[in-house]
């Protein structure tokens, strides 16, 4: 057996014999239920009878956390980037365009991704994100994939009971030998973590380095000038972040047999998560990056240098590196200069760049601009990856919670390529002004606000930060928009730092309650504390800690509620703090608290007493409480395991205010829940927001089917219809920001209601013209709206929809049309014209102001027909 167990674990050592035996020869591991889930999803896709084309509005001016970034470095301009939620992108122009490509895949989460060094065209993706962080939102993977043609095509590897992915090292010349480092589950102890390697590309895999079951591999590094020496580190990841676990190992052999270093390295319960970076000249030559917890005060990041292999190790620095302090797990990288084995850099809270080896350091700062216009004034906090040009060493990428900067002049500028829609959001909320306006809070994006506008077809996109921190960044969390008063927007960091702003006077003010010195409690709050506004009186406020807060004059001041609810008959459902609140819009009296593990309270009488109700009720984080308006007694839940690595899909129902609960998941499965609303108008439909997507039930819950085909797999984080529109409205953790008209949803309803079963072309909503210059008319090809043409097939099949004016026809497009509502959006443009000449503009012609018929065609059946309306700006 080729696996060289540390002494420091001995008891250890036989497990992973018996574990080895079964699965080292060919590395095939439990099958992770994501992957079964999403052979569902694809089954559902494929069959929905709700084929809606959403509409992505999606802000980028707030980017998103970068998880991985490299650059092809023989071919300049190509660039990919790795979003922990939001798949990996490709760009061949340097940035200024992206295309996700690791699409139709078991999993989007996403730890690591590497480029053959010999052939870039080959890549390793390693799914299911690093960072640890318990938000509901780590997003899980299902192993290792690979592709020979630059991301076009993707096969699976095996590793599918990895969960996340820490690092992937590809051989410096040959790209079949492959080393990866996985963390396992974050969540509970397995087995199937530490290293892995294959040098058959990854037909089979040998598990080379096992520590424990709460160890897992976080680093790994090649010395490209010897390429039998690795570096890895390992990481106690669970159930904390750090223990004796953790530490730095050698592989003198390619990565087949591994040697703990200690020599000078802190070992014990308090070191964390360590990242290690070799020299490209001397294999010898190596540096460790550690999270020393029992230094959390002074600092905590550490580095350590060894020049013999990692025998011995000494510290470089006198003074403490504050770049971690209480959260260097999440980070823990270092760098070398390719061409300069003395400048290295520590990615943290900041960058930390010596050019000393490490005696002395400073803080990379420098001019950022922004490719899409930003408040943020500075280069964004929290930093994951570094990518340092071979070729070049001046040229660095950098990937941090603010998304993707590229520097030529080694971090004293950066641009800022913050043109990705993958926005991380936790919240979603809308306002009632005239066009309404979507608010949403971003993981350390802040809040940002703006118009239901689609993503691309303005010159400039309309959303502005909300507000965002003196660091640039700052997690928005919960916004609440007054109903009555679009001008009063309350908004919250973490751990309910809520303040309450005047819009037209660009003010807030700080309204997070506090427990009466009288009280004798200890007050906590959830990462993500929620608020809500009293649909009886917008100027009662409820706020939850693990007590719950009440307020009638808009946050002004408050009074406590609830006793400790964070406690429970359960102790397994003992929690840190109330995670959802919802208060019936029936009965003013009837509140619903949910907790971080499951507590589920009700109080009948406005918080003066309260009762637990859980009979029947899963464990797991409270994400959403529904009363139901159709019904007093009816409430919903959306309870999310993904904190357990519990990945069940937990949609429930009561029908007497929580009493009693029961499942509505119905042929959904393996996916966890975050979200379920009622529709206002139709008692029977739901909509959920689930792990890979949004879906709708007719019959409250017995069946769902998933609404649309276009709507990208990711996590959704919330849903909130404007009710005076009509519209959907989802904030994904990843993707950014979606919406959907549901007037076809409705008018389907309402046919199925009056037994009108049919093939039928639901009406159009009048679009309006882009704004066309009347010294250059024609030329706005960005503005403006698309018409959206709905209709119901009773069965598939192919369709000619003409755009008409007193029989003349205009435009034809001609489609596959799917059984049920299928949509088709058009820009409007009836006709381009192309030209040679020099000064010649391509013009667009634009249907002139009017109305239009539209018929959809199909052999065999009676044409569709409907009127188009198009108004003048």
């Amino acid at each position: 057996m080729k696996t060289i167990a540390n002494s420091f674990f001995p008891s250890c050592f036989i497990l992973y014999v018996l574990f080895a035996m079964v699965s080292m020869a060919n590395g095939q591991q439990p099958t992770s239920p994501l992957v079964q889930s999403f052979a569902n999803y694809q089954k559902m896709r494929a069959a929905t009878e709700f084929g809606f084309d959403w509409v992505n509005v999606s802000p980028v001016v707030n980017s998103a956390r970068v998880e991985a970034v490299q650059l092809d470095a023989s071919r300049p301009g190509h660039l990919y980037v790795a979003f922990g939620s939001g798949n990996l992108w490709k760009s061949t122009n340097n940035g200024i365009d992206w295309r996700p490509i690791f699409n139709d895949q078991a999993s989007y989460g996403i730890g690591d991704f590497a480029l053959a060094p010999s052939n870039p065209e080959i890549i390793y993706l390693g799914t299911g994100e690093s960072l640890k962080k318990a938000r509901n939102f780590t997003i899980p993977g299902t192993g290792i994939y690979r592709s020979d043609d630059g991301g076009e095509h993707w096969r699976h590897l095996g590793l599918s009971d990895s969960w996340h992915i820490g690092e992937i090292a590809v051989h410096p010349t040959n790209p079949e030998i492959v080393v990866v480092s996985v963390l396992g589950h974050l969540w509970s102890e397995n087995s199937n973590r530490g290293i892995y390697r294959t040098d058959n590309g990854g037909e089979t895999w040998e598990h080379v380095l096992f520590v424990n079951e709460r160890t897992g591999a976080n680093d790994i590094v090649w010395a490209k000038n010897n390429p039998d020496v690795l570096y890895a580190s390992m990481w106690e990841n669970y159930p904390s972040v750090n223990g004796v676990g953790s530490g730095v190992y050698r592989s003198a052999d390619a990565g087949v047999t591994w040697n703990r270093c200690e020599g000078g390295l802190p070992t014990g319960e308090s070191i964390g998560r360590i990242g290690v970076a070799v020299s490209q000249t001397d294999a010898n030559k190596v540096y460790a990056l550690v999270d020393h917890r029992g230094r959390i005060k002074e600092g905590a990041a550490q580095v350590f240098k060894s020049s013999d292999g990692g025998t011995t190790w000494s510290r470089t620095h006198e003074d403490e590196l504050m770049i971690f302090s209480r959260i260097g797990w999440y980070f823990a990288d270092i760098y070398v200069n390719p061409r300069d084995d003395e400048e290295i850099f520590c990615l943290g809270v900041r960058v930390a760049h010596s050019s000393d080896g490490g005696k002395s350091f400073d803080l990379l700062g420098g001019q950022v601009k922004h490719l899409t216009p930003s408040a943020a004034s500075g280069l964004h906090l929290d930093h994951c990856e570094l990518w340092i040009d071979p070729n070049n060493p001046d040229h660095l990428v950098l990937g941090n919670d603010g998304g993707l900067y590229q520097s030529y002049d080694k971090g004293k500028s950066w641009l800022h390529l913050n043109n990705l829609p993958t926005g991380e959001f936790y919240d979603v909320a809308v306002d009632q002004s005239e066009p309404y306006r979507i608010f949403a809070g971003a993981q350390d994006n802040a809040t940002v606000y703006g118009s239901a506008t689609e993503l691309g077809q303005a010159r400039t996109e309309n959303w502005k930060y909300l507000w965002i921190d003196p660091w640039n960044g700052g997690d928005g969390c919960i916004t609440q928009v007054d109903p009555n008063d679009s001008n009063t927007v309350y908004f919250s960091a973490q751990e309910g730092a809520f303040r309450r702003k005047d819009m037209k006077r660009n003010r807030s003010k700080w309204i997070r309650p506090s427990l009466p010195k009288t009280h004798g409690g200890e007050l906590d709050f959830n990462f993500v504390a929620p608020l809500i506004i009293s649909p009886h009186d917008s100027n009662v406020v409820y706020l939850g800690g693990n007590y719950l807060f009440k307020s009638t004059n808009r946050g002004d001041a408050w009074e406590v509620v609830s006793g400790d609810l964070s406690k429970s008959s359960d102790l397994k459902r003992e929690s840190t703090a109330i995670a959802s609140i919802a208060q019936s819009k029936e009965n003013a009296s009837l509140i619903y608290v949910g907790t971080d593990k499951g507590g589920f309270w009700v109080s009948q009488n406005g918080g003066e007493t309260w009762e637990e109700r859980i009979e029947g009720l899963p464990r797991g984080y409270i994400r959403s409480i529904v009363p139901s308006k159709f019904s007093s007694d009816r409430v919903y839940a959306a309870i999310s395991g993904l904190n357990d690595d519990d990945l069940k899909t937990y949609l429930m129902c009561s029908e007497d205010r929580g009493q009693h609960w029961r499942s509505i998941a119905g042929n959904l499965f393996d996916e966890p829940a975050n979200v379920l609303i009622e529709d206002p108008v139709y008692e029977n439909l739901l909509y959920a927001g689930t792990f890979r997507g949004v879906y709708c039930s007719t019959n409250r819950g017995k069946s769902w089917q998933l609404m649309g085909r276009n709507f990208p797999a990711c996590s959704v984080a919330d849903l909130v219809i404007q009710e005076r529109e009509n519209d959907l409205i989802v904030a994904t953790h990843g993707r950014g920001v979606y919406k959907l008209g549901l007037d076809v949803m409705h008018e389907k309803l309402a046919r199925d209601s009056a037994e009108l079963d049919s093939d039928v072309v639901f009406d159009i909503p009048d679009v309006t013209l882009p704004y066309l210059s009347d010294v250059r008319p024609g030329v706005n090809f960005r503005d403006g709206e698309k018409a959206t043409i709905s209709f119901w097939l009773k069965q598939a099949a192919k369709v000619e929809i003409t755009i008409q004016e007193e029989g003349k026809t205009l435009a034809i497009f001609v489609q596959n049309a799917y059984r049920g509502i299928n949509q088709f959006r058009w820009n409007l443009v009836a006709e381009s014209t192309e030209s040679p000449l020099p000064y010649f503009i391509n013009y667009k012609s634009f249907l002139k102001p009017g109305e239009y018929q539209v018929r959809i065609k199909r052999v065999g059946h009676p044409d569709l027909e409907a009127m188009l309306r198009v108004d003048e700006k």
